[in-house]
């Protein structure tokens, strides 16, 4: 159990310190200088820097990845109906990101990086894996609002997922304010993207 719980701390320091000044020029004794433990220590964890980073990312991915698991549409029977399922799912997620806070912050600067392309690249199960829940969540909704008639579903999610990144970090930073009226007007602007792939045919 302290095992388990010193392991923690060296992923919550690392992904506050990269939060804060970025991935370039990380070195793990920052983390333990921070910590004030030996540096003999941090390797007895994490064999490589590179070991360490992915470890920040993957503890927060699969409460990502949980998020969108756990999450269940409601019956679409009406264009109304989908749009409160998509918007119920965004608020659940840009909620998720914006209490994240530093986590939040690390895990877009990952995903932005050489790192994770080097990881996916050699990786096929993480590749194959890599956002999994949410594109069935997508491809539950394209059946119904056949929104690869006129966008891909890869597009379709990169847009909502890194745009919501994207404010959730611009807010997290203190750049917007962290206010429902925030929120919605976040939530206007994702949801014009969004509705407008939507076939003008309406739903199946």
């Amino acid at each position: 159990m302290v095992k388990e719980g010193r392991k923690e701390e060296f992923i919550s320091t690392t992904m506050q310190l990269v939060a804060q000044n970025g991935l370039g020029g990380f070195a793990m004794k920052q983390v333990t200088k921070k910590m004030g433990v030996s540096e003999a220590l941090i390797y007895k964890y994490f064999e490589t820097k590179e070991k360490l980073l992915y470890s920040c990312f993957e503890s927060f991915h699969m409460r990502v990845a949980a998020l969108f698991k756990n999450f269940r549409l409601p019956p679409i029977n009406s264009p109304q109906d989908m749009y409160s399922a998509i918007r119920s799912l965004w608020f659940t997620y840009f909620e998720f990101l914006v209490n994240g806070d530093f986590r939040t912050i690390y895990y877009f600067d990952y995903r932005d990086s050489p790192y994770i392309r080097e990881v996916m690249s050699h990786d096929s199960e993480v590749a194959a894996t890599y956002f999994k829940y949410f594109a069935q969540i997508v491809h539950s909704i394209n059946v119904r609002a056949r929104f690869t008639e006129r966008s891909s579903e890869d597009h379709l999610w990169t847009y909502v997922l890194d745009t919501s990144g994207i404010f959730a970090k611009r807010i997290i930073r203190g750049e917007l304010p962290r206010t429902a009226e925030s929120y919605e007007e976040i939530w206007r602007l994702i949801s014009g993207g969004i509705m407008g792939v939507v076939s003008p045919g309406g739903l199946k």
